[in-house]
């Protein structure tokens, strides 16, 4: 009798064991679960917050760069490898006509979004510089593609700051084969250092 009972017990013990595993595993593969599904990504409560990274593409391939005024804060600092520390929504708007009109760019809008403070445009530029000088280098007739992103960062509806970068390098070679200095050791503000 005290086999049987022995018997039972462990028997008992390993059923509440096994069980308490396959508990345990199936909270583990819940938790797994979750870890792979897509974070939900914040959207701005606003209609304009949700428009702002289309907005600044249709401004810029219309030439139509007043229409930023509604998107993009007067002090806005901007960033690009052929321009740098641009301060203000004017002097935006005047680097940018000097490049529309040097350069007469095409541009393709590749993807946009918005996701809380922050925001996204890539685009693609067609470019052939025969429109006029830019930056001091006359035009010379040449051309080729841009691919580039435009990293924004946004504060109560309007961009604050603009940095682009370029994925691919025609324009910034070709900028640099004509004299123009290009930017090094760049350090833009940081959200975790590695």
């Amino acid at each position: 009798m005290n086999q049987l009972k022995s018997q039972s017990a462990v028997s008992l013990a390993r059923r509440v064991m096994l069980a308490s595993g396959a508990i345990a595993a199936t909270g583990l593969l819940n938790i797994g679960r979750a870890a792979t599904q897509p974070a939900a990504i914040p959207r701005p409560a606003s209609a304009p917050e949700a428009n702002i990274a289309l907005e600044i593409y249709k401004a810029l391939a219309a030439d139509e760069l007043d229409r930023w005024d509604a998107v993009v804060h007067p002090d806005v600092v901007a960033n690009s490898p052929a321009g740098r520390n641009i301060v203000g929504l004017q002097n935006l708007k005047r680097w940018q006509k000097s490049f529309g009109l040097a350069f007469r760019p095409r541009i393709d809008l590749i993807d946009h979004f918005v996701a809380g403070d922050r925001g996204l445009v890539t685009i693609n530029l067609h470019w052939k510089h025969d429109g006029g000088p830019f930056n001091g280098i006359a035009p010379t007739g040449k051309g080729g593609t841009s691919v580039e992103s435009f990293m924004l960062r946004i504060e109560n509806g309007m961009v604050v700051r603009w940095d682009i970068a370029d994925h691919s390098l025609d324009l910034a070679n070709y900028l640099h084969d004509q004299g123009m200095k290009m930017p090094t050791n760049v350090t833009p503000p940081t959200e975790i250092k590695g």
